[in-house]
């Protein structure tokens, strides 16, 4: 391995940080109402249904593996439910919108260190953009579904931006 490669991929690592911690932030920033008109999306909504994750993904083996970032930035954990309490399910399902947009923004970003990498590691961020994002997608996403059965997104949420 060359310098130059070493150099770049250092650049490439330096790029993924930057972008995590910047996309994070920006995310973090959205307000309730910009995340209510996401989820109210119709394209937003569609895909597969929670037991499409739980019997094709397993992904209830496997989800609580991963790390949670939901404070970041002044935002929420998605940890775990901590009350019943409507506004706050309302507040987590709007948690997990903001959290699957944010790794949606990093999947269609983190990719681009290819445009300098030599051709022996093209592969590295393409891979490193579909492990560090989709399966972080994929929770959101059934986690979304599970909470939907207990909030609309077509209600006059009552939550303070």
């Amino acid at each position: 391995m060359s310098v130059s490669s070493v150099t770049d991929m250092a650049l490439a690592i330096a790029y993924w940080i930057t972008t995590s911690v910047v996309v994070g932030l920006l995310g973090a920033r959205l307000t309730l109402g910009a995340l209510r008109s996401v989820a109210r999306r119709t394209w937003w909504s569609a895909g597969p249904t929670a037991r499409w994750y739980r019997r094709i993904l397993r992904i209830d083996v496997w989800k609580d593996k991963l790390p949670e970032a939901g404070r970041f930035g002044g935002g929420v954990s998605k940890r775990r439910i901590i009350s019943r309490k409507h506004s706050v399910l309302e507040r987590l399902y709007l948690e997990t919108v903001r959290a699957e947009l944010v790794h949606t923004v990093l999947l269609a970003i983190q990719w681009v260190p290819v445009f300098w990498l030599s051709p022996g590691f093209i592969a590295v961020p393409v891979l490193y953009a579909l492990v560090a994002n989709v399966p972080f997608i994929a929770v959101q996403r059934y986690n979304r579904l599970r909470l939907s059965r207990l909030v609309s997104v077509d209600d006059r949420w009552s939550l303070d931006e």
